[in-house]
């Protein structure tokens, strides 16, 4: 399975039509395209410089091109979405995130319900693929250390490949290597979890620094309340 996040930001002029019939047109994708699965739409609540989150999934690469050619795409989503529209809505986030996701053995990341925390991670690249693995464990293991995390899901950014480094734009580098959901069952969650004694909550305060021999780079993230599915 794909997992597939879009991050956008809303210009300061966008009148407010137009960014509802974008949320609108995400939110009931899939009622166009059956490719489009768990689709879900989210403003970003936090300070991490993004405005709109859809995120979404796909059950193999081949409905993922199936989607990325369907005439609602074209017709409806990139009006709102594409640079050279005149009824663009969007400018790009704050993250350097843009397109991110990964790929999954299933639905690993449903969340009913609740509170999405997507952090983006820029691993070291010279990492061993042994301290990547505990990384990842760890995290994955997120809800035995602190109850309020109610979902832990990690992934190896594979839709970023395009979104550079504002910094190091030649190298062609990801910002971002590797996706952390969380899934948490309101705000006061995910405020005691970060505010929380696990070693998780303390490491994500440290910035990461000399965690797991150093690895993580970089880090950011962004939180939004997740939509009615049926509205």
């Amino acid at each position: 399975m794909i997992r597939r996040f879009e991050i956008y930001g809303v210009g300061p002029d966008t009148a407010g039509p137009g960014v509802g019939a974008l949320e609108t047109a995400c939110r009931r994708c899939g009622e166009f395209i059956p490719d489009v699965l768990h689709s879900r739409v989210g403003r970003d609540i936090s300070d991490g410089g993004a405005r709109l989150v859809w995120e979404h999934a796909f059950a193999s690469p081949e409905a993922y091109r199936r989607y990325m050619v369907h005439p609602f795409h074209a017709d409806v989503l990139d009006r709102y979405i594409l640079n050279d529209s005149p009824q663009r809505v969007v400018v790009d986030d704050g993250l350097g995130a843009g397109l991110v996701g990964y790929t999954c053995d299933g639905p690993v990341f449903d969340l009913s319900a609740g509170v999405r925390r997507l952090v983006l991670l820029r691993l070291d690249r010279s990492a061993s693929p042994a301290d990547i693995e505990r990384l990842t464990q760890t995290l994955v293991d997120g809800p035995a250390d602190d109850d309020q995390l109610i979902l832990s899901v990690v992934g190896a950014n594979t839709l970023g490949a395009a979104w550079y480094d504002a910094v190091t734009p030649i190298t062609g580098r990801p910002r971002w290597t590797h996706l952390w959901e969380q899934g948490f069952r309101n705000l006061d969650g995910l405020a005691s979890y970060r505010d929380g004694a696990s070693p998780l909550a303390e490491a994500e305060r440290r910035g990461f620094v000399g965690w797991h021999n150093g690895i993580i780079e970089r880090a950011a993230s962004l939180h939004y309340a997740l939509d009615d599915p049926a509205s």
